[in-house]
């Protein structure tokens, strides 16, 4: 097994073997030991992602480092499943002809997932060991945290499509028992119960989408569907292979096929219906939240729709940017009002996942991963900040009771503001956090797409986020100013506010990526994930054209790909190309870099006297109706309660009609008649069967009475009668005989 490979396979057993150990131990290891053997577990894996990425890079025939070019995605399979016949491209058949194959799938993209990973999850670890050493379970929670590294590593080291539900379900009961982690409250364990079945829901839809792809195909290795199904993105029907044996696979079923593979990715990432599941998990432990928004549950969405990008048609693609852009608009108008700070955190990551699905449905599929990427740094933060500030507050979480805390808890205030500044996009130019780079990729994409798109309405996705980009530094500024500005609110809370040195360890780590995240060549590395994608599919069959609706920017200093060609036609197609970017490029530039100038500017201004000035505003009716509707999260929830919980219990009481009055009524009705029947045959038993059994008894009596009578027992009496029948008897004779 290649090195890469087999690195990367480690760590994602050490998680496991920590499972295990504390599953079975735990109790006896006790606290604080065993968190600190998750935690050497999932930093040995971070160790292993990180070597496993040295020798992804390291060039060999030269000696140096070229950030995975010219490098072959690796892929070791073994038989797993008997599946009979199933198609398959040249170059990319199962280890053992009818079989699903158990595979390892390794690309640039999988190596940089391991890592942030891992780095997030090594945070979150050392976190935890101090915020959740008063708790009774706590080797259960780093069992529980073990799980769910090892799912989500899994998740992202499958090469098949089967494999990746597996590992999907399988962080999807970790979710549940993490949420539900104080499963004594009430609300805990609804929330767990919610996100259960949220997920549910949507991967309802992915098992349709699967059950589609495997209908046609008979399998679902990663290389074979690109290789079979990679020109998706040009639209119209896919006829695979020739003859009697092709297959027609329709421009609709590959739609619908698509479209129910991200019906997975709606209830995962938290996406437009199903995103009510999110917010609500802010009852389990923060550094739980941390992992999920940050590099698990919620990476997963993403993650799947960058691998089936390829294969998804241009119609997918827009309900795709639709949804992403009604998530990221609604979550990020929801959080301007909630008082929470982890209910605004939640709807910030609701509205951060919309922008990287928009990115995926616009094309932007690296602007769309590296967002998720940096947003794994800043959100860690954030979420880790914010347990920070709960527990220096003894666990009270609402903004109306902070106020002042920099003064009492400055290394959390500090790298709280870096991942306020992360998110808002504080960046000009060459220079600027993570958030900036990321965001900016995604914009630039929209605006081309939408210039490329040729209608009018397409540029929604593009003025829509950019109006967003200025809420998301206004409410962010918002949580930081109410939390660490102005004056203390609860003084009592002020007083008693602490900070721990072990807790803000992680929060400065997090904070230098937040800062560096767009320095460290994610984007070079997905890039080279499309080249490298391309070459190996495209060895044995004609050229791969899954990525060639995705824009793909020239790095700094990186040569055009077609400016040592002759050809006419695709200099100018390449020029432009080039035009239309340094346009989209210099919208963004011209109306998003003052997002984070206005948004919170703004922020602080009108919420560094606490809630002074927003008090007053709220008196004018309209602003309150507007606040309300926000604050209660436009009533969604309330509706989800009425269509789909409601409408169970509508669909519950008339089952228990039909049960009651047709099912139970029916049954009733046969023993009526059983009754009727039994009392029938009852009076025929009484008067019929046992009447003729007792009047023949009766008659024996009667019969046995008369003849009774006569026996009186003298000798003289029975000589008489003797007498008198001898002479009847005679005379009978005598007469007879005279006649």
């Amino acid at each position: 097994m290649p090195s890469p490979a087999l690195l990367l396979l480690i760590a994602t057993l050490l998680p496991l073997a920590s499972f295990v150990v504390l599953l079975l131990w735990g109790k006896r290891i006790g606290n604080p030991y065993a968190g600190h053997i998750g935690t050497l577990a999932v930093a040995g894996s971070f160790v292993c992602s990180v070597l496993a990425m040295i020798f992804w890079l390291y060039a060999g025939a030269d000696n140096s480092l070229s950030w995975g070019a010219n490098k072959a995605p690796i892929e070791i399979s073994f038989p797993w499943i008997p599946t009979g016949d199933a198609l398959w491209p040249a170059g990319h058949a199962p280890a053992k002809p009818g079989y699903m194959d158990l595979s390892i799938y390794v690309d640039s993209l999988t190596v940089v997932m391991f890592v942030m990973i891992t780095i997030v999850a090594t945070s979150v670890h050392v976190f935890s060991i101090k915020y959740m050493h008063e708790d009774a379970r706590f080797p259960r929670f780093f069992t529980y945290l073990g799980l769910f590294c090892f799912s989500m590593l899994g998740l992202v080291l499958g090469g098949t499509i089967l494999q990746l539900f597996v590992f999907w379900e399988l962080v999807g009961l970790c979710s549940y028992l993490l949420i539900g982690f104080w499963y004594e409250k009430k609300s805990a364990s609804n929330a767990a119960i919610k996100a259960f079945i949220a997920n549910r829901v949507g991967d309802l839809g992915f098992l349709v989408g699967f059950g589609i792809l495997f209908y046609h195909l008979g399998n679902a290795s990663l290389p074979a569907l690109y290789g079979m199904l990679g020109s998706a993105g040009s639209g119209g029907d896919i006829t695979i292979g020739s003859g009697a044996s092709a297959v027609v696979f329709s421009s609709t079923a590959l739609t619908l096929m698509g479209l129910g593979l991200f019906c997975g990715a709606v209830g995962k990432s938290a996406q437009f219906p199903l995103h009510v599941w999110l917010p609500d998990a802010m009852e389990g432990p923060t550094p739980v939240s941390a992992l999920i928004h940050a590099a698990t549950m919620v990476a997963a969405g993403v993650y799947l729709v960058g691998r089936i990008f390829p294969i998804l048609t241009p119609e997918a693609k827009l309900v795709i940017a639709t949804i992403g852009l009604i998530t990221l608009t609604m979550a990020a108008l929801i959080a301007i009002t909630q008082s929470d700070i982890k209910k605004v955190l939640a709807y910030s990551t609701v509205s951060q996942l919309g922008y990287m699905m928009l990115a995926m449905g616009v094309g932007s599929w690296m602007g769309g991963l590296f967002h998720l990427i940096t947003h794994a740094f800043f959100k860690a933060l954030l979420f880790l900040g914010s347990g920070s500030v709960i527990h220096a507050a003894h666990h009270e979480q609402e903004l109306p009771q902070y106020g002042g805390l920099a003064h009492r808890i400055p290394w959390t205030a500090g790298t709280f503001l870096v991942g306020v500044l992360a998110i808002a996009g504080l960046g000009f130019g060459p220079l600027g956090f993570s958030g900036f780079f990321s965001k900016d990729t995604i914009l630039v994409d929209a605006a081309q797409f939408a210039q490329l798109s040729g209608g009018k309405i397409y540029w929604i996705y593009f003025i829509v986020p950019v109006i967003v980009a200025y809420i998301t530094a206004f409410y962010m500024m918002r949580c930081w100013t109410l939390t660490f500005a102005g004056k203390p609110r609860n003084r009592h809370l002020y007083d008693h506010a602490h900070e721990d040195p072990v807790m803000f360890i992680p929060l400065v780590v997090l904070a230098i990526l937040a800062v560096g995240g767009g320095y460290i060549g994610v984007q070079s590395m997905l890039r080279n994930s499309i080249q490298e994608t391309r070459a190996y599919v495209s060895s044995d069959r004609q050229a791969f054209v899954g990525f060639d609706t995705a824009f793909q920017h020239r790095l700094p200093g990186e040569p055009s790909e077609m400016a040592a060609e002759s050809v006419d036609a695709g200099l100018v197609e390449e020029e432009h190309h080039d035009a239309i970017y340094e346009k989209a490029h210099h919208l963004v530039v011209m109306y998003v870099t003052p997002a984070f100038l206005v948004g919170i500017g703004l922020a602080f201004v009108i919420y560094r006297k606490g809630y002074r000035y927003t008090d007053a505003m709220l008196r004018f009716a309209p602003l309150k109706a507007l606040h309300t509707f926000l604050y209660r999260k436009m009533y969604i929830d309330e509706l989800h309660n009425a269509l789909f919980v409601g409408g169970a219990h509508v669909v519950a009481r008339l089952c228990g009609m039909v049960d009651k009055y047709v099912v139970d009524g029916l049954v009733n009705v046969v023993a009526y008649a059983a009754r009727v029947v039994a009392w029938i045959s009852g009076i025929h038993d009484k008067y019929v069967i046992d009447g003729a059994v007792v009047g023949s008894g009766k008659l024996a009596w009667l019969i046995g009475g008369i003849g009774r009578g006569a026996q009186t027992g003298r000798v003289r009496g029975y000589v008489t009668l003797m007498i008198l029948v001898f002479a009847a008897g005679l005379v009978v004779a005598m007469a007879c005989y005279l006649a």
